[in-house]
C-alpha cells in the first residue's frame, strides 16, 4: 500500500491518516509519500496560529482552491468567526458586532491586489 497527499492537503489531517491506518495494522508494508509542500505546510501552522488569537478569521481565495479550502478548514478549526471570501465585496464586517483581532490569510494563488483590497476594506470598516 503506497499512501501520497495531494501538495496542498492538510499537513495534520495527513499525520493523522497515517497513523490510523498504520495502527489498523491491516498491512504491513506501507510506503508514506508526503508531498505536501513546506510553504503549504507553514502557510497552514501560520494560519492557524493567526485564527487562534482573532476574533474574525478571514480566508480570501478562489472557491475551487484547495489549497484555500484547507485554510479555511484550518482556520475554522480555530476560530468560530471565519469567513471564506474571494473578494472584498463578499466581507460584511458590521454584522458582527465589537471585533479587537482580525486575522487574515490567502490561498497561494490569490493576487496580491485582492489582499490588498480586503486589509483596506477591514482597516476602513472596523
Amino acid at each position: 500500500m503506497c499512501i501520497v497527499a495531494q501538495t496542498t492537503f492538510n499537513y495534520k489531517k495527513f499525520q493523522e491518516l497515517v497513523e490510523i491506518i498504520q495502527k489498523k495494522g491491516y498491512i504491513r508494508d506501507i510506503r508514506v509519500l508526503n508531498t505536501i509542500c513546506n510553504a503549504t505546510e507553514e502557510r497552514q501552522n501560520e494560519a492557524a496560529s493567526l485564527a487562534e488569537t482573532s476574533d474574525i478569521m478571514i480566508v480570501i481565495g478562489g472557491r475551487s482552491s484547495s489549497n484555500t479550502q484547507k485554510l479555511y478548514e484550518i482556520c475554522k478549526e480555530e476560530c468560530a468567526n471565519t469567513y471564506y471570501i474571494q473578494t472584498a465585496a463578499d466581507l460584511h464586517l458590521s454584522e458582527t458586532g465589537h471585533i479587537d483581532n482580525v486575522g487574515i490569510t490567502a490561498g497561494a494563488s490569490t493576487p496580491k491586489k485582492i489582499i490588498e483590497e480586503v486589509q483596506k476594506y477591514v482597516r476602513t470598516k472596523l
